[in-house]
């Protein structure tokens, strides 16, 4: 929860550290969002009058931000979807989203040095070592940062990061052409986003399987932005050349993080065509031999990657995952991990299951390496007869997470405590 206080001067309250120490960089590329419900003094202004800024070198200078409007199901909204916007498009309404990264926030103002425009609010930040940082709400400045942490060609279906690129098919988002990231020590090491849809039709003997070729998301826009890039995506489940379901899905790319989030009504004629249906959502891996494993269910039990599944990854198998504590760390050893967890939306629940491969030669459809070194990721068990779905899956990336899992786990998708004074 945000906390607002009315009237608060630039010289009152609380003070920063004399010397604040850089951030951690588990925190350092967190992003920020602070709604616009949480600003009274910005409410109903003019987007384009509104900017963020923080103190850099003694100077109050413009930090990268962008604002996120929303559609009334929840979701960024695209003038082109068929869901419609919370608010006026032109001013800043109360479901809108100011982002930043939580580095960029800087000392305090103290009010002794000239900026351009007029400051509206103060938003304080603090980590979880209690240290406190502060970024501003400008009105009419003319200054903008030229800073782009997330970079993104529709044309080309390129996203690139100071951290990773992606490549996506063309006519398939759901189909990876090339994964890399920066400072891993070897080849590609993600080979592909595996989505698999099963469940018998009309009876559970007559069971079919739908993957990768049968699940194609095509993309109909895109908000890129300096902080966060949005795509959305029409997601369509054919079978027998038959389009069964729609859904929503938009895939939020940040400067070290990738997020699927998965909306949709499930239509109950169709529903009740397919019988005990689950879908299977993962990561396969590329030739991570000596990579590690372990989940939120059994934090002490690690799976290491060799090319079968073993006693102690049977392990890690069979302790399944909690629908509502699912984390998945996968440590490669070579300057990347990946931390995975799914949250569900709207009140959909369903039990959830753990998939976690490791074998030399199987492969999947879209995969252009063979073998599963590892393919980890998560089975949804249950789908309500009708009625709204909702999950989002996210995938976090480090040089590597040190410490407890228990804990860093927690920390990694953690905000931390924000406090707007309006001024």
């Amino acid at each position: 929860m945000v906390a607002i206080a009315w009237g608060y001067g630039l010289f009152g309250g609380t003070t920063a550290h004399a010397l604040t120490p850089p951030l951690e960089q588990i925190d350092a590329f967190k992003i920020i969002t602070v709604e616009g419900e949480d600003i009274p003094s910005v409410l109903a202004l003019p987007l384009e009058q509104i900017s963020l800024a923080a103190m850099i070198d003694g100077l109050l200078e413009p930090i990268p931000f962008q604002i996120d409007q929303y559609n009334v199901g929840g979701a960024v909204y695209f003038a082109d979807w068929d869901v419609p916007l919370s608010g006026d498009p032109e001013l800043m309404d109360a479901t809108d989203k100011i982002l930043f990264l939580f580095k960029d926030a800087g000392e305090r103002y103290r009010g002794n040095t000239l900026h351009d425009g007029s400051i509206v609010a103060e938003i304080l930040t603090r980590d979880t070592q209690g240290y406190e940082r502060y970024v501003y709400v400008m009105r009419n400045s003319r200054l903008r940062s030229d800073e782009q942490y997330v970079r993104y060609s529709a044309e080309e279906g390129l996203v690139e990061t100071d951290f990773y690129s992606i490549r996506y098919r063309k006519d398939n988002h759901l189909v990876w052409d090339d994964f890399s990231y920066v400072n891993y020590l070897g080849e590609r090491p993600l080979d592909s986003l595996n989505l698999k849809l099963r469940g018998g039709v009309l009876t559970s003997l007559a069971e079919v399987e739908l993957d990768n070729e049968q699940l194609i998301a095509v993309p109909r826009g895109e908000k890129i932005g300096p902080i966060r890039t949005t795509t959305q995506l029409d997601f369509s489940v054919y079978f027998l050349a038959v389009r069964i379901l729609n859904l929503s899905v938009q895939i939020h790319h940040g400067p070290k993080s990738l997020m699927y989030d998965v909306r949709g009504v499930i239509p109950e004629l169709r529903r009740s065509l397919v019988v005990e249906p689950t879908i299977t959502m993962s990561i396969d891996a590329n030739r991570l031999l000596g990579a590690t494993v372990r989940t939120s269910a059994a934090p002490q039990l690690e799976g290491v990657v060799d090319g079968k599944i073993d006693g102690r990854e049977q392990r890690v198998i069979d302790a399944g995952l909690d629908p509502h504590n699912n984390w998945i760390w996968v440590s490669t050893k070579r300057n990347l991990d990946f931390l995975s967890f799914v949250d569900y939306l709207g009140g959909f629940d369903s039990k959830m299951s753990l998939l976690f491969e490791d074998d030399l030669e199987r492969t999947r459809p879209n995969e252009l390496f063979p073998g599963q070194l590892p393919n980890t990721g998560y089975v949804i068990e249950e789908f309500p007869k009708r009625g709204f779905i909702g999950v989002v899956v996210s995938l976090l990336m480090s040089d590597g997470y040190d410490g407890d899992p228990d804990e860093f786990a927690v920390r990694a998708r953690t905000l931390p405590d924000i406090e707007i004074h309006t001024l």
